[in-house]
């Protein structure tokens, strides 16, 4: 688990549908899962590791468990968050692009 952070960056970055539906998007994202954090920033379709940490856009935290299966997309992140799985404060434009995130960018973590 200790290397998700870069299993996933690396994931993201080589699906290039995923930078196409982001070319119009500039936030920075904090997962946390249970102890690991995956800091990212998103600018017009890139994908990297956010390199502040005092302040991000959009925190998703939840268990390790939790995070895990909405990465690899056997959770949506809308079933997440009203089973109480997830918690994340945004707005719902940032909420239904995240859903597509989530679901266009999951990972096989079990196969890296």
């Amino acid at each position: 688990m200790k290397d998700l952070p870069d299993v996933f960056i690396r994931e993201l970055k080589s699906k290039g549908h995923l930078g196409y539906f982001l070319r119009k998007s500039n936030f920075s994202l904090l997962i946390k899962a249970g102890n690991i954090s995956i800091p990212l920033e998103i600018m017009n379709g890139e994908i990297r590791k956010a390199s502040h940490t005092s302040h991000f856009d959009v925190e998703v935290s939840g268990s390790e468990e939790a995070v895990l299966s909405l990465i690899s997309g056997e959770l949506k992140l809308r079933d997440a968050i009203f089973q109480n799985k997830i918690k994340m404060e945004t707005t719902f434009r940032k909420k239904l692009l995240l859903e597509s995130f989530f679901c266009l960018g999951k990972i096989s973590y079990h196969n890296t």
